[in-house]
C-alpha cells in the first residue's frame, strides 16, 4: 500500500517513467503530465479541486473517494467527475525531475485561478484524530484560499475513520471535545512541505498576502474544522433519532456535508444519498 511520494519514483524516473518521451502539449518539450497520457475519454474538464497530500497511502485516497461517492447516491457518477489531483494533473517532469518553480506572486495567480476555474474543493483528511493534513502547508494554504474566495469544501474521510469519528460524538462531552481539540492543532509556521523550496514560497506567500500571517491563517483554518465537526456531530445526532414507523431507528444513510465560507460565515449544504434500486 505505497504513498504516492512511494510511487513518484517508477512513475516519473528510470527507463519505463510514464510519458517521458511525449511531447508536452503546453511547451513543447519531452515529458508530459499524467493527465496527458490518458485515453480522451479518461479525462476531462475538472469538475472538484483534490486538497491532500502525497503521503497518504492510495488505501486512504481511494478509500476517502469512495465515502464521498457513496455518499452523494445517484448524484455520484464517478464517470462525470473529473479531479484536479496534483499528482496526476501537474507536469511532474518539469517540478520533479528538472526541478523547475515559480515565484510566489505567480504561484498565487495560478492557484488562485484554479480554484475559481474549478469551483468546489473536495478535501481529504486520512484521520480525525492528529490528521497528516493539518501538518502540510500546502493543505492548510489550500484551506485559506478556499475561504477567501468562498469556494465550498467538501471533507472526507476513509470509511474506517469516519465511523471512529462518529463513535467518538457517540461517547458524548468528552469524545466531542477530543474530536475538536484534535482537528484544531494547527501551526502553520511549522508546517511541512516536501521540497523546502514550495514550503519557502508558499510561507512568504503567507506573510505577503494575509493580514495577520500565520496567526490569522491558523485562526481561519480553526474556527473552520470547529464547524465542520458541529456540523458533522448535529447531522450524527439527527440520524440516531430519526422516526420511522417502527418508532426509532440507529442506522440512516449517510449524508455529504459542503461548507461554503464568506467571511468566515459559515453555510452549510447537505446532500442526501437518494435511494438506489
Amino acid at each position: 500500500d505505497p504513498t504516492f511520494y512511494d510511487l513518484k519514483d517508477c512513475f516519473f524516473f528510470g527507463d519505463n517513467a510514464i510519458g517521458k518521451d511525449e511531447d508536452c502539449p503546453r511547451d513543447g518539450l519531452k515529458g508530459v503530465a499524467l493527465v496527458d497520457a490518458l485515453e480522451k475519454h479518461q479525462r476531462g474538464q475538472c469538475t472538484h479541486f483534490l486538497s491532500w497530500t502525497w503521503g497518504y497511502n492510495v488505501s486512504t485516497v481511494r478509500g476517502a473517494l469512495k465515502q464521498w461517492l457513496d455518499g452523494m447516491g445517484d448524484d455520484g457518477n464517478a464517470e462525470e467527475i473529473f479531479l484536479f489531483m496534483c499528482f496526476f494533473v501537474n507536469n511532474q517532469y518539469r517540478i520533479l525531475v528538472n526541478n523547475e518553480t515559480i515565484g510566489a506572486a505567480e504561484l498565487e495567480h495560478v492557484f488562485e485561478e484554479n480554484l475559481k476555474r474549478i469551483g468546489k474543493v473536495v478535501a481529504i483528511l486520512d484521520t480525525w484524530d492528529n490528521p497528516r493534513y493539518l501538518t502540510r502547508i500546502w493543505t492548510i494554504f489550500e484551506q485559506v484560499v478556499a475561504i477567501k474566495l468562498n469556494v465550498p469544501v467538501t471533507m472526507v474521510l476513509p470509511a474506517a475513520e469516519s465511523r471512529s469519528c462518529l463513535d467518538e460524538f457517540e461517547r458524548g462531552k468528552a469524545g466531542i471535545i477530543r474530536v475538536k481539540n484534535s482537528l484544531t492543532k494547527v501551526h502553520s509556521h511549522s508546517a511541512k512541505a516536501f521540497s523546502p523550496e514550495d514550503e519557502a514560497a508558499v510561507k512568504d506567500l503567507i506573510k505577503k498576502t494575509i493580514p495577520g500571517g500565520f496567526e490569522e491563517v491558523d485562526k481561519n483554518i480553526m474556527h473552520f474544522m470547529i464547524k465542520w465537526v458541529g456540523v458533522e456531530m448535529e447531522m450524527h445526532m439527527r440520524s440516531l433519532v430519526q422516526d420511522t414507523s417502527d418508532g426509532l431507528t440507529l442506522s440512516a444513510p449517510r449524508r455529504i456535508l459542503t461548507i461554503h465560507c464568506d467571511d468566515m460565515k459559515i453555510a452549510v449544504e447537505v446532500t442526501s444519498p437518494s435511494s438506489r434500486n
